[in-house]
This record gives structure tokens, C-alpha cells and sequence, in this order.
């Protein structure tokens, strides 16, 4: 079977496509006007960038290893599933590793790049090279004629080894079993210039996630905090916030809505006491 052309090799592009390309090839934010996403209500639509979502994007560009503390519902699973798609398409040979709970649900981000993908102009698609026709790749591997690949990989304690990763994405890591052997293994194969995503809403204190976050905050590693709140969504407003809170009840509500890591956890005392005394502790020096 003949060698696919990649997207470069590609001369029947129009000089308009081609300018087009180039751009894109360039600009992510230009790419997001060309995606599209499922909405729940309204079904398939352009994917707009909310000004927080943006502001995250160009946290990837701009810093090697990010992690985000958001709410749920936010559309950073797909921003991400966006990023990937671009990064993969428009450099050649990179490696992009997917680990979430666990691999269904690696995969459903998968289904999401690919959902993105299928839905662009022929002209923007870099010619996916395994799979059977149509399926725009494997189940848990999408190969491009570049030579880069996207990739679900199973949550285990080996799920870190590989070889060299331009991108680790760790998908809901508050609940990532393993989250912590899975980095160690991770982080040699990114020493070559590779970068890491680890993305949740928290899930009580203590392991991988929560004390990842805290040495980022405090600058004790080399993570970029990026802290997001509910508000920040254009669409959510107070009413929202409410009628979510009595639907969920507290603890959940912490871990959905508010971010709150302790609040989330798993504890014997009752939330407001603890919350009573950390006020208190907070006046003393």
C-alpha cells in the first residue's frame, strides 16, 4: 500500500487552503474555529472559546507542565482533546500519551479528538494511517501520516512507561489510581522536552493530585497552577449555583462546583466545624 502524503506534501491545495493551513498550523486559537464539540441541549456545535478557556490554552503553549483545578462541566476535557488534535496534526512525530479513571474512559476522550477531527475541512486533516477505513483510527490509538500519535492508555501502575512522550495528559488524577507511580514512570520520558497535563476537580486531601497541586502553588515543582472557578463561566450565575448546591448536597458540591479540597474528602468531623476552626487558626500568626 502506497505511503499516505502528509498535509505538507499535499499539492492540490488552493493557495487560499494553503494560507489557511499555514495558519492554523501555527495559531491553536485560529484551529478552534474550525472544531466542533456535542453539546448535551443543543448537539453539534463550533467549539467557542470562553475567555477562561482561552486563558488555558495559552497556559499549555506558554509552560511545559500544567495543573488544573476546575469545576466540573468547565470544557477543559476537550479544550485538551483540541490541543492534542493540534499538536499532533501540525508537528510532526510527536508522541501524546492519554491516561484517565480508567481506559473507557481514555477512550471517550479519544472518541473526542476524533470527533473534532472528522468534522474539519478535508483540507486541515492530516491523514490518520491505521485503522479501517472510516474509523479514523484504532480504538485506543489514532497514527498520523506524520509520524504522530495519540494515544489511551490503560490506568495500571506501568500505564507511566513508554518511550519518549512529547505530551502526557492525566485525565480526573484525584481519582487516578496509581496516579502516582504512573508520574514517576512518566517523568523520565519527558526529560527530552515533553510536557504534562493533569487536570481534576479535587477529591479530598492528600495523594498524587492534591499534593501535586500544593507543591505548585508554592512553587516546590515544576507545575503550573491554573485554579478555576465556576464563575469564571459566562453561562453560570448565582441561581445556577444554587440550584446545583441543593441538588448535590455539600461534599458534592465542594468537589463539582467549589474546587474545595478538603470539603471533598472523605472525613469524621462535620464540615462547617473544621471550616469554623481553620477561620479561627487563620487569625493567629
Amino acid at each position: 500500500m502506497a505511503r499516505k502524503k502528509t498535509l505538507v506534501e499535499d499539492a492540490s491545495l488552493t493557495p487560499e487552503q494553503l494560507k489557511t493551513l499555514v495558519r492554523v498550523m501555527k495559531d491553536p486559537f485560529f484551529f478552534s474555529t474550525f472544531c466542533y464539540v456535542i453539546n448535551p441541549v443543543l448537539g453539534m456545535v463550533k467549539f467557542l472559546l470562553y475567555p477562561f478557556q482561552k486563558a488555558v490554552l495559552y497556559q499549555f503553549m506558554l509552560n511545559r507542565f500544567n495543573i488544573i483545578l476546575k469545576f466540573r462541566q468547565a470544557g477543559i476535557t476537550e479544550l485538551i482533546s483540541l490541543y492534542c488534535l493540534w499538536l499532533a496534526m501540525y508537528h510532526p512525530n510527536k508522541k501524546i500519551n492519554i491516561i484517565s479513571i480508567k481506559d473507557t474512559v481514555a477512550k471517550k476522550v479519544l472518541k473526542k479528538i476524533k470527533f473534532m477531527y472528522k468534522n474539519l475541512p478535508s483540507y486541515l486533516q492530516e491523514p490518520i494511517i491505521n485503522g479501517r477505513a472510516g474509523e479514523f483510527g484504532s480504538v485506543s490509538t489514532i497514527e498520523f501520516a506524520n509520524g504522530s500519535v495519540i494515544e489511551s492508555i490503560p490506568t495500571s501502575d506501568q500505564a507511566g512507561r513508554s518511550e519518549s512522550l512529547s505530551l502526557l495528559v492525566i485525565d480526573e488524577a484525584a481519582i487516578v489510581r496509581w496516579a502516582a507511580q504512573i508520574w514517576a514512570a512518566a517523568f523520565p520520558t519527558l526529560s527530552t522536552g515533553g510536557s504534562a497535563i493533569v487536570n481534576s476537580t479535587p477529591f479530598g486531601v492528600g495523594g498524587f493530585y492534591h499534593s501535586t497541586w500544593v507543591d505548585a502553588v508554592s512553587g516546590s515543582n515544576p507545575f503550573n497552577p491554573i485554579r478555576l472557578y465556576w464563575q469564571m463561566h459566562p453561562d453560570r450565575d448565582q441561581g445556577w449555583y444554587d440550584e446545583m448546591a441543593t441538588a448535590l448536597g455539600p461534599k458534592r458540591t465542594a468537589q463539582e462546583i467549589d474546587g474545595d479540597f478538603l470539603s471533598s474528602g472523605n472525613t469524621v468531623f462535620d464540615l462547617a466545624d473544621i471550616k469554623s476552626i481553620e477561620e479561627m487558626l487563620t487569625e493567629y500568626p
